[in-house]
């Protein structure tokens, strides 16, 4: 879903109150800027939620090819290492400020760059989903060697999260007064 879109769900879904109020000068700002904060907080949770997914799957598959013999010792810790780094981008990506502080927070994010915020957080999603599929491709594998592969990628889309969590942060930096 672009970020205009979502953006627009978000005010089809205002209440008649709100929708009054949006006509009051001043509240329609404020109110713009609160539902550019949700739709924040709903993209990170949208990726946060297929990023738990994706250790599900990992673990439970994992858990498998242990009891069947399928994985050898000394491949444990490169299952381990993503899991690890998954598990640190989960929290990151939960405890990232928001991309629009609250009227009373401390620091207050420019209003003319919250779109840029917002079509970075994309990125978040569309990784993740990617990271999903490799998940399920990783699900329906048996061979050690294909399994060894599948780690690899899955490893590398969690460098290409960390990059993007740490240019969000980059940016958030830049447009924080």
């Amino acid at each position: 879903m672009s970020k205009g879109k979502h953006l627009d769900n978000v005010k089809k879904e205002m209440t008649l109150t709100e929708k009054i109020l949006s006509y009051i000068p001043g509240y329609r700002g404020y109110k713009e800027k609160e539902i550019r904060r949700e739709s924040d907080r709903l993209v990170r949770m949208e990726a946060t939620n297929r990023l738990k997914e994706v250790k599900d799957i990992i673990r439970m598959k994992l858990t498998e090819l242990a009891q069947l013999g399928k994985i050898e010792d000394r491949d444990v810790p490169k299952f381990e290492v993503f899991l690890s780094r998954l598990d640190r981008i989960i929290v990151r990506i939960e405890k990232a400020p928001a991309g629009y502080a609250g009227l009373f927070d401390a620091v207050k994010v420019k209003e003319d760059k919250l779109d840029k915020i917002l079509e970075h957080d994309l990125m978040l999603i569309e990784e993740s989903r990617n990271m999903k599929e490799l998940a399920g491709k990783f699900e329906k594998l048996e061979a050690r060697e294909d399994l060894l592969k599948s780690v690899e990628e899955l490893l590398t889309s969690v460098r290409r999260l960390e990059e993007i969590i740490d240019r969000r942060t980059e940016i958030l930096r830049g447009l924080s007064e």
